[in-house]
């Protein structure tokens, strides 16, 4: 499968920005962390309400997007809900992080605007995710170029998605999956 875009560490040196780039390997966005994440509905507030600066800010191409995230379910592991937004508050994307018994990894669910999941790498050293859809038929993959790189890049595979889905999906597998 061919890419559709990666996101890959902008230095090795920095962990908290990176790039999105098109097939061509030609940046067509940027997405930087907070650098103290906070959910929509943390507890313990730190930064003022309605400011975005616990949220991962994206941008593509002339489009600014944040990356939010919320508590679902607290106990011993909390279930996370991630979605992206514009900065008036739509949404365009939402994702489940559920923990479920018996199972060694998270469930990632993809489940605006489509039915998505991401499921556990099914390679050893260069990590490979397959993406199913809601029959379990394999749609696409987040996959590592390389095993031993020092700047981290994940490469999507998945055609019938936006932008937006893509650069989602990509975020969201970084953070549950690596």
């Amino acid at each position: 499968m061919t890419p559709d875009l990666h996101l890959r560490q902008k230095s090795a040196w920095n962990g908290f920005v990176f790039e999105f780039a098109d097939a061509a390997g030609v940046t067509v966005g940027t997405m930087e962390f907070a650098n103290f994440a906070q959910g929509k509905n943390a507890r313990l507030r730190v930064h003022p309400p309605g400011s975005s600066a616990g949220d991962c800010h994206i941008q593509l191409g002339a489009e600014h997007l944040l990356f939010r995230f919320e508590y679902t379910r607290r106990g011993f592991i909390n279930d996370v809900r991630y979605t992206l937004e514009t900065p008036e508050g739509n949404l365009l994307c939402q994702a489940d992080v559920v923990y479920e018994p018996g199972k060694r990894h998270p469930a990632l669910r993809l489940s605006v605007p489509l039915a998505l999941e991401v499921l556990p790498s099914t390679s050893f050293w260069a990590k490979r995710f397959p993406i199913t859809n809601a029959s379990g038929v394999e749609v696409g993959q987040v996959r590592e170029p390389r095993a031993f790189a020092l700047r981290f890049e994940f490469r999507l595979s998945l055609p019938e998605a936006s932008r937006q889905v893509q650069a989602f999906l990509l975020v969201a597998t970084y953070l549950v999956r690596r």
